[in-house]
């Protein structure tokens, strides 16, 4: 491969448990392969990566990242604004990676930082939440703030599984939310949930069933809208959550939209996480941005990254559920009961 242009990297010393620091001359050997300079930047305090970012973009320099979902947010704010053609890379060191998931990107260090050097580049959408951009997902509501509690103890010993253990406590503490969503077109929507989710990925705390995977980079935001979480209906869907399954209507319901502004009611405070970390409460506008950032993707996409509900693929399709059974037990039942009843001819 011939070199050309200049590319900054930018590091958080303090990712996956300060150990990224350690893949900075892997890092930098295969990056000599693609690119006449290298300038690597080590963040010592939040914005740092934004400045860095910012700095490299103006220069026209492609841009790699080496951290977490806030250090990729970060550096997503820096670059956006600018506006040029630097094109972005990351080396995930997250406890879901969802971004990596989404575009296939390999979520152990060596995987992804081998993969750049024969990396090929794709433009994907950008989300905008007031002043601020976001690459993956916006969430509100109880779950998205107990998602937030999880701590660096409970991702490792539990990974991805941390997110639905939390969620799952404090089911019987929901709240839902009058949400008024007025698009850009003049169409407004009312509705109360306990919690919304505003999704460029198919991927959000590792579970990539709660939109269509050909959803992703069609030029949309898709809302979930999620319907109350009974603990009857919870239970229920959990597995289905667990085992890769499709969320149906009943659990969620998905708008698509392009720019909205979201309020709710004026007597509460809602605040909302943005790809992981706390954003701006309510009201909130939103806004996408269509193939907007080029970003390097392996050359030969494959979705072959292993996680866990992902372990069910296979066996999802047989899977019988209890309930289901006696749902159709009941259906059938009631079929039946309608059936023999007597119409009002036969009654006469």
């Amino acid at each position: 491969m011939e070199k050309s242009g200049q590319c900054t990297v930018i590091v958080n010393p303090t990712s996956g448990r300060e150990r990224a620091p350690k893949y900075i001359p892997l890092l930098h050997s295969v990056l000599s392969k693609r690119f006449e300079d290298i300038t690597i930047k080590l963040t010592e305090k939040p914005g740092d990566a934004t400045h860095f970012a910012e700095i490299a973009a103006k220069k026209g320099h492609d841009i790699i990242c080496m951290g977490g979902d806030g250090t990729i947010n970060e550096t997503i704010n820096g670059m956006v604004p600018v506006g040029g053609k630097s094109a972005f890379g990351f080396i995930p060191f997250g406890t879901v990676n969802d971004l990596a998931r989404a575009l296939h990107i390999p979520r152990s260090p060596k995987g992804a930082i081998r993969m750049l050097e024969t990396a090929v580049k794709t433009n994907i959408d950008v989300g905008k939440i007031n002043d601020r951009y976001f690459i993956n997902v916006v969430a509100a509501g109880l779950l998205s703030e107990a998602v937030g509690e999880v701590t660096i103890k409970e991702k490792t010993l539990f990974g991805s599984l941390a997110y639905f253990m939390k969620g799952m406590q404090v089911l019987n503490r929901q709240k839902s939310y009058h949400f008024r969503i007025e698009e850009d077109d003049g169409t407004v929507i009312q509705v109360s949930s306990p919690l919304i989710a505003a999704m460029l990925t198919d991927s959000a705390g590792s579970f990539r069933n709660l939109i269509p995977p050909e959803d992703r980079n069609k030029g949309v935001i898709k809302l979930c809208l999620f319907h109350d979480f009974e603990w009857l209906l919870a239970i229920r869907q959990a597995p289905k959550l667990l085992a890769g399954i499709q969320m149906g209507p009943d659990f969620v319901t998905v708008v698509s939209l392009k720019k909205a502004h979201i309020s709710i009611d004026e007597n509460d405070v809602l605040w909302t996480n943005v790809d992981g970390d706390k954003g701006p409460k309510f009201p909130i506008d939103l806004e996408i941005l269509p193939a907007c950032l080029p970003v390097f993707v392996p050359k030969d996409a494959r979705d072959d990254t292993v996680h866990f509900p992902h372990f069910f693929n296979s066996v999802a399709p047989h899977i019988h559920f209890p309930w289901n059974e006696n749902e159709e037990l009941l259906q059938k039942d009631k079929t039946t009961q309608e059936s023999s009843e007597p119409s009002e001819t036969e009654e006469k």
